[in-house]
């Protein structure tokens, strides 16, 4: 995995540069039979920037910041591939629920929640998916650590 990881970032580095000049989107990695473009990396990325410079955080050059996104994304998709590919599910009852809550925690209605979301860019329908996939990643996780984690009798009492 950590080779597949490295072959796919290499392979990203040697592609990179090209894009700025041509404004056609490309490729930046394969994850087993999915892609990852330029145009998915740059909106992450523009979302990462924005939010860093509204809690006044001091900003890593591009590059770097780029590198470190793409590798993020590329161990996500791995990680909800892993998620499909075991099971995993979120319904549409349960991401509901939890928009709900996001919401609600943002001292809102969902439908004045959406249209902040518009307001500020953001697709209704990306940030769902986006939420979904949250979700998914953390019962995987989960998932992974309650089938690692072993206590023995002594420890319980």
């Amino acid at each position: 995995m950590r080779f597949l990881l490295r072959l796919v970032l290499v392979l990203a580095a040697c592609l990179g540069g090209a894009h700025a000049q041509t404004g056609i989107d490309r490729i930046v990695a394969v994850v087993n039979n999915e892609v990852i473009t330029y145009h998915e990396l740059e909106r992450r990325l523009d979302s990462a920037l924005s939010q860093l410079r509204r809690q006044g955080t001091q900003l890593p050059p591009r590059e770097v910041l780029e590198r470190q996104m793409l590798e993020r994304m590329v161990v996500d998709r791995v990680q909800l591939q892993l998620a499909r590919e075991t099971g995993l599910r979120i319904d549409d009852v349960q991401l509901d629920q939890a928009l709900q809550r996001i919401a609600e925690g943002n001292r809102m209605t969902l439908a004045q929640f959406r249209e902040a979301l518009e307001r500020d860019g953001i697709r209704f329908a990306s940030f769902r998916e986006e939420i979904r996939d949250e979700m998914l990643l953390t019962r995987l996780r989960e998932r992974e650590v309650d089938n690692r984690l072993v206590i023995g009798d002594a420890e319980v009492d």
